[in-house]
């Protein structure tokens, strides 16, 4: 995690912290209408918040690349009971480098969890 994000973590806890103490502590401070009155304004700020933090990060969740050749499977993702086998010389290294999921010579290669995969080299 770098260190920006990291320091945006501690800074919406700590404020989530505050919040929480100022909602017990109101009613005690002031008026119950009063604490009412700012846990409406507190819950629509956090909403407003939290529907701009999931919009931000649906936006910046991009695709793996995903490449597979010489009898070889790739998924972005998971993968049941995969079976490869190679079959030669493929057609090269992926045209996008970079990260990603990529499987040759007759591989298996998930982005995610694998389940019971074979693999075989030769003939």
């Amino acid at each position: 995690m770098t260190g920006w994000r990291k320091a945006c973590l501690v800074v919406v806890a700590v404020v989530g912290v505050v919040a929480a103490v100022g909602l017990v502590v109101m009613p005690v401070v002031a008026d119950l209408d009063t604490a009412a009155a700012v846990g409406s304004v507190e819950g629509a700020v956090v909403g407003i918040a939290s529907t701009w933090v999931s919009v931000a990060a649906l936006l910046r969740s991009g695709s793996t690349t995903v490449f597979a050749d010489g009898g070889s499977n790739a998924a972005g993702g998971d993968m049941r009971n995969p079976s490869a086998r190679d079959t030669g010389s493929g057609s090269g290294p992926p045209a996008v480098a970079g990260s990603g999921v990529f499987a040759s010579g007759g591989s298996n290669a998930a982005g995610g969890d694998m389940t019971d995969p074979t693999a075989h080299r030769g003939p």
